[in-house]
């Protein structure tokens, strides 16, 4: 395990790969920046928002997305990229672009009073509600099924996905409570899952079948997200956050390279 940036996010997140730019992005919640990384020099630029921001999406036209406590919003300019409606939890967390070019993205909010929600061509659209902290989700390599996380239940749970629409919601795996509670996640090429471990300590990479097959080792308690770039997307970076957290290594993004390859990211159309 190496550290990829030395910046301590108070909450890192949302780590992604362009392989277009060769650029990995990464976000901090609570310092409301993302994180625009060089992949061959690791040299990189910070962007500032005026909210706290969960996730983002990267679009076919070279634009940003950025998904932050009221809305989803155009990082260039700061305007709202769909139409005013009232958001059901405190911000959003988690999402990331589906198979069909649609931003997917959650709520966190005490009680379930979050919601997950779908952004396409300027409208978003709730799915479910009864979220509480909406996190991890990736597609199957056919686009038939989408594996989702709220952490709270400590499971990965999964949908039948088609056309924008999910059904069929059941548990694909549960999380041992001394493991950590399950966080960002993504699929490798296998469509094995590798599932960020919030207070765990590490990654843990769960096979398509659900079967628990090893734990990654971090130096920090509180792991927040996972995602597979670099050079034939072979390399897994990982980020963690220092809120709470007092050991050294805690908020940095690190970044290992766990035998496997992973899939291109899907861009927002």
């Amino acid at each position: 395990m190496q550290i990829w940036n030395e910046e301590k996010c108070i909450v890192g997140e949302g780590v992604l790969f362009d392989s277009r730019t060769d650029t990995v992005w990464f976000l901090d919640i609570r310092g409301k920046r993302l994180y625009k990384s060089h992949y061959p020099t690791g040299k990189y630029e910070t962007i500032e928002l005026p909210q706290q921001v969960g996730c983002m999406a990267l679009c076919e036209n070279g634009r940003v997305l950025a998904a932050m406590e009221d809305g989803v919003y155009w990082v260039d300019t700061l305007e709202k990229a769909h139409q005013d409606i009232a958001i059901k939890g405190r911000r959003f967390n988690d999402g990331k672009v589906g198979p069909d070019g649609a931003f997917y993205l959650g709520t966190v909010d005490a009680d379930g009073k979050g919601a997950f929600y779908r952004l396409k061509d300027g409208t978003l659209t709730e799915l479910f509600d009864g979220c509480t902290c909406s996190n991890g989700l990736d597609w199957t390599a056919d686009g038939k099924q989408m594996y989702y996380i709220d952490t709270p239940k400590r499971m990965v749970e999964l949908f039948d996905f088609e056309n924008g629409q999910l059904s069929n919601r059941r548990c694909f795996a549960k999380i041992p409570a001394e493991t950590g509670k399950p966080d960002g996640m993504t699929l490798d090429s296998r469509g094995d899952l590798w599932v960020a471990l919030w207070d765990g300590s590490g990654v843990l990479h769960i096979d398509s079948a659900g079967n628990i097959l090893e734990k990654i080792e971090l130096p920090c308690k509180r792991v927040s997200c996972c995602a597979f770039g670099g050079e034939n997307l072979e390399t897994l970076f990982i980020t963690s956050a220092a809120f709470e957290e007092p050991s050294p290594g805690a908020g940095k993004t690190y970044y290992c390279k766990p035998g496997v390859s992973g899939n291109p990211i899907f861009y927002y159309k």
